[in-house]
């Protein structure tokens, strides 16, 4: 068997082991795994590796080891099929931050995984980032902003119409039914849940959905539906024994317990509260096991005498001094991997600018142009008109043939932030050496943006460049408008182009504009 071979064959063992449940050991796998990497691997590979034993860690508990993979993951150069990753790794950090006291920095990495997720048009992450900010807003009491994040996930799911977006959009509609029902509103709370019903119908036919059963629990405490409620708790009792992820739900699971305890439910809560504990105790998460004595200090407060209330009470102050001592060896071995993920940040977007960027002139280049041109062709209004301005500079060989290219540099300069000055709320790129591109969106006065053309282009005619500013440039203009027209990119551009080389036939130093609609041309 090749190498090729070995690692397909380890790689689905230890995804077998992540998703499966599957009783090989997985450390050692993921040991084997390396040593097959370390004797040919490409970057994908590794950054998945990296990711591979990241999750691990993270759902056996073992944050340390989660944040430096997670970082190595991150730190990886990926081809677009692997981007994924990324956004999956900043939901895992955020997630694994929250759990130990630091919400502003789990909700940067929330904010990081929404923004990768819409750049590598995953809807799927964009949503999971969403909710995770709305669960973080929501454990801490703020329910305006958890709906916010909550909604913003709905509509993200909504904008794909695939099979796995009505899971999401279940989700979120189940999110939104919980912060209602915390809110008080439960008229909205049974509108949300028909709503909820219809998608769950529809996407799951086995199992349980934890978020639903826990949302129907509260609802049947409320209608005092007592035998429907006990068999809930129990069916969510038996999921929690063999919920291997159920660290991804400990918010649920806790606020369910501290439902149960509030209600009286004293055997029920027992029985979470012992199989928390225990699931917990073999992990580093210090936060959690301390969510978990405040559970049991609370529940002695609730159902115990007074002995057993005190002996919980000198026990969580006794976890709390180790706690203490655990957080500060956090914060110390953790700071360096904070930064470096900070660093990184700030690469990725040197880097996402220096990608899009003409250098020279701080505009889009040609394709970042088009990309975004393209993109928002492809959800405009109808009812509405844009327009494609194409610039070229007159005579630019001659002028760097005769004057250098210093001069050369110097007008293409002046070009730039002349464009960015009279079109700063527009898109604006640099098409090749001496041509630029404005698309203006939304066009209430084409009279007016005719105007606008004209006066850039006699500023910029007024100018002077080299060593005695004794050398007078110009431009040519084409303009092409797209008037209550679904019209493609290459068609605007091509309209343009036609506008422009008249311009330049027609004495340069002038503009052109071409209404599509009407295949007219007027000059300027």
């Amino acid at each position: 068997m090749g190498i090729g071979e070995v690692k397909r064959d380890i790689r689905e063992k230890i995804i077998s082991c992540q998703y499966n449940n599957s009783r090989e050991d997985v450390w050692a796998l993921l040991e084997n795994y390396d040593r097959c990497l370390a004797v040919q691997a490409t970057p994908d590979e590794l950054a998945e590796a990296a990711f591979l034993r990241g999750d691990i860690s993270f759902h056996k508990g073992r944050y340390r080891d989660t944040i430096a993979v997670l970082t190595r993951c991150l730190a990886i150069e990926k081809t677009l099929d692997y981007q994924y990753l990324e956004t999956e790794a900043y939901n895992m950090l955020g997630m694994l931050f929250s759990f130990m006291g630091y919400e502003s920095v789990a909700l940067n990495y929330y904010l990081l995984a929404n923004e990768t997720a819409k750049r590598n048009h995953s809807v799927e992450g964009q949503v999971a980032a969403l909710l995770n900010a709305g669960i973080l807003y929501q454990s801490l009491g703020d329910y305006q902003k958890a709906m916010s994040y909550c909604r913003q996930g709905y509509e993200a799911a909504q904008s794909s119409h695939s099979r796995p977006a009505m899971m999401l959009i279940l989700l979120c509609l189940i999110q939104q039914a919980q912060i209602l029902f915390r809110m008080g509103n439960y008229d909205d709370v049974r509108r949300v849940k028909r709503e909820a019903d219809s998608y769950y119908q529809v996407t799951f036919h086995e199992g349980i959905l934890l978020s639903k059963s826990i949302l129907e629990v509260w609802m049947e405490e409320q209608s005092g539906t007592e035998s429907r409620m006990e068999a809930l708790v129990e069916e969510i009792r038996e999921y929690l024994i063999y919920d291997d992820a159920y660290i991804e739900q400990i918010d649920s699971y806790a606020e369910l317990c501290t439902f149960l305890i509030e209600k009286g439910r004293k055997v029920e809560a027992r029985r979470f509260l012992d199989i928390l504990k225990e699931k917990l105790s073999i992990t580093e998460l210090f936060e959690l096991q301390m969510r978990m004595e405040e559970l049991e200090v609370l529940y002695q407060k609730t159902f115990g005498g007074r002995g057993k209330y005190l002996e919980s009470c000198h026990n969580y102050v006794a976890m709390r001094s180790e706690y203490e001592s655990a957080i500060q060896k956090f914060k110390q071995q953790n700071l360096d991997n904070i930064e470096n993920l900070q660093e990184l940040e700030k690469q990725r977007q040197e880097f996402e600018f220096r990608s899009k960027c003409d250098l020279a002139t701080g505009l889009l280049n040609g394709s970042a142009f088009r990309f975004e041109v393209e993109n928002y062709l492809a959800e405009r209004n109808r009812g509405i008109t844009d327009a494609m301005i194409l610039i070229d500079i007159d005579n630019f060989k001659l002028m760097n043939d005769s004057y250098g290219h210093l001069v050369g540099d110097e007008v293409i300069e002046r070009l730039a932030v002349l464009i960015n000055e009279q079109f700063a709320e527009d898109l604006a790129g640099r098409f090749g050496g001496d041509e630029f591109l404005i698309f203006v969106r939304e066009i209430d006065d084409v009279g007016e943006l005719e105007s606008r053309v004209e006066v850039f282009r006699e500023t910029f005619a007024e100018s002077r460049f080299g060593k005695n500013a004794s050398v007078q440039g110009s431009v040519s203009v084409g303009v092409s408008y797209n008037s209550n027209l679904d019209i493609s990119y290459d068609s605007l551009f091509s309209c343009a182009d036609e506008a422009l080389l008249k311009a330049k036939e027609y004495g340069k130093n002038r503009v052109t504009f071409f209404e599509i609609k009407r295949g007219m041309l007027k000059y300027g």
